[in-house]
């Protein structure tokens, strides 16, 4: 029985001994293998590849010639091997930079988690950025999901690998189509195996994979916001902070009649350090419930250990031209800025949070706050003046005061960030979760204080957990028991690689046959490595580039 004639073409290439082409998932570009004579390979270094069988034509353009390499078969002719790169060899190169999704440093009432208008695209808007910087015109990110806004950080960063992470974060997979046009598809969707009369011999099996007892969507750590009480401290010559009323250099008659400029009775060799902190030097206090938490003891920071504050609040101001930033910390309250001879204001017990109905109570002179210990520093004296009878004169007392500021809580054990997390499934043990972790994402809770004098719980919780289901699904199917198999059909068969299509391999032996092989959910090239393993090193060679170019930016 005859069979139509499967043939090969190649610029420079006028005949052969065998062609072999594997088509896969990824950034990688996949090889044409040919073996011939010295004389029938010349190839061109770039064209395009051309399968054909009995009316069908599998066209790979945009192919480039990776190496020749002669070979000495068995029975002594030398051979040369051409290796031809397929039209990804390009993505190796070219550059891609841009920050898209960031968050704006604040949100609203109406948009908790609000992206700055600027920086927002889709994924497929992305994905669009990134062929276009790889050099691709042709292409298709319609099957893409297009529900997050994930945030990107782009800084001169090769593209290919910047679509790879992309895709893969929406459970996707770059996929080179044959004649030339790229898509971006959902893992594990695609067509099926078509049995028919020109299959010649395949398999099917059931491969469950390796499931985690249950996923984990961990979110970029939490923010809350809180006013937070001070106490004045005083900083010992030997760095440490404590409170005013134990530094070593105490007048004897204590801070409160003490003149708060000059400092006349403090020990000579301390006074410029008294000068530099006392009412100059506050810290927050611990000891209040958690705003957008259940009210439970678990839930009650009982030591400032817990507590590391960020030098923002989570409200925003608006800006001309429409820019909102997130505003700076706050300090409000019962304070004196005049001289000891002027009336002091009216006092309240507890400082009225709502500034919209008492803002001269906002303190707008200069302070800084340290993050890491928690203090305020004020670069002038701020305290209460209170009249004593008995001296029949005004006396310096702790001023009663709050900073508002935006903090993480910590863990405190392990002074870890606690973030969100959104469970699927209940482990027996914490090993056997697996965790898929968003540091654009993350849980905002603070109290807004209304101009007509009420206040509001402003929370992000509901898009987080929103967030947090669509990359728990991206993450679970590509864990779902699939049913991978093969086949391999006489000839050559225009099959495309899709989610589900892993590779198609066409080739021609020796005996002069064609041959179609197709992997569904599976590759049988490279079988002792799988998808995430390639993309892992093909990023690991990346970030080493990457850090050899930052290196050599660095040098004088």
């Amino acid at each position: 029985m005859g069979y139509p004639e499967a043939t090969f073409t190649y610029p420079g290439i006028s005949n052969f001994n065998e062609v072999r082409y594997t088509m896969s998932h990824g950034i990688s570009p996949g090889r044409i293998t040919v073996r011939g004579t010295l004389e029938d390979i010349t190839p061109r270094t770039e064209g395009t590849a051309v399968f054909r069988y009995a009316g069908t034509a599998i066209q790979i353009p945009g192919c480039r010639v990776d190496s020749l390499q002669l070979e000495t078969g068995g029975d002594g002719k030398t051979m040369i091997r051409a290796e031809i790169f397929d039209q990804r060899w390009r993505w190796r190169f070219g550059h891609i930079s841009g920050e898209y999704n960031r968050r704006r440093r604040g949100g609203d009432e109406n948009d908790p988690i609000a992206i700055e208008p600027d920086t927002k695209k889709t994924p497929q808007d992305l994905a669009r950025l990134c062929l276009e910087a790889m050099g691709e015109r042709r292409y298709d990110v319609s099957k893409m999901p297009n529900v997050s806004r994930p945030y990107v950080n782009w800084d001169y960063k090769l593209p290919a690998v910047a679509l790879s992470e992309l895709v893969d974060a929406c459970g996707c997979r770059v996929v080179l189509k044959h004649g030339g046009q790229v898509s971006i598809e959902q893992a594990g969707v695609g067509a099926g195996l078509q049995i028919n009369q020109a299959a010649i011999s395949g398999e099917a099996v059931y491969d469950p994979p390796e499931l985690p007892a249950a996923l984990k969507f961990a979110a970029a750590p939490s923010k809350y916001q809180y006013d937070f009480r001070l106490e004045p401290m005083a900083i010992q010559p030997n760095g440490d902070v404590v409170s005013y009323v134990e530094a070593d250099y105490i007048p004897p008659s204590g801070w409160e009649t003490e003149p708060v400029l000059e400092m006349p009775n403090v020990e000579k060799k301390y006074r410029d350090l008294a000068k530099s902190c006392i009412w100059k030097v506050y810290r927050i206090m611990a000891g209040f419930q958690l705003n957008g938490e259940p009210k439970t003891p678990e839930n009650v920071i009982e030591s400032i250990e817990e507590i590391l504050l960020l030098n923002e609040q989570l409200e925003v101001d608006e800006f001309p031209g429409g820019l909102k930033e997130r505003r700076l910390p706050w300090v409000y309250g019962q304070y004196d800025d005049g001289a000891s001879t002027l009336p002091p204001p009216p006092r309240n017990k507890v400082p009225n949070p709502n500034l919209n109905k008492e803002p001269k109570t906002l303190y707008r002179r200069g302070f800084t706050v340290d993050t890491e210990r928690g203090l305020v520093i004020f670069s002038e004296p701020v305290h209460q003046w209170q009249f004593d009878k008995a001296l029949n004169t005004n006396i310096a007392i702790p001023p009663v005061i709050r900073l508002r500021a935006a903090f993480h809580r910590r863990d405190i054990m392990t002074r870890g960030l606690i973030r969100f997390e959104h469970m699927r499934g209940k482990p027996a043990r914490v090993k056997d979760t697996q965790v898929i972790t968003r540091n654009d994402i993350g849980r905002e809770a603070y109290v807004l204080y209304q101009p007509s004098g009420g206040e509001k719980l402003i929370t992000n919780e509901t898009e987080v957990k929103k967030q947090a289901e669509y990359y728990l699904d991206a993450a679970q199917k590509e864990l779902e028991a699939k049913q991978p198999g093969s086949l391999t059909y006489d000839g050559f068969a225009a099959i495309q690689p899709d989610g589900a299509i892993q590779q198609v391999t066409w080739s021609i032996g020796s005996d002069g046959r064609g041959a179609t092989t197709a992997s569904r959910n599976q590759e049988l090239e490279n079988a002792d490595m799988s998808y995430r393993e390639k993309q892992f090193i093909q990023r690991t060679v990346e970030g080493i580039k990457q850090d050899r170019l930052a290196a050599q930016k660095e040098k004088p």
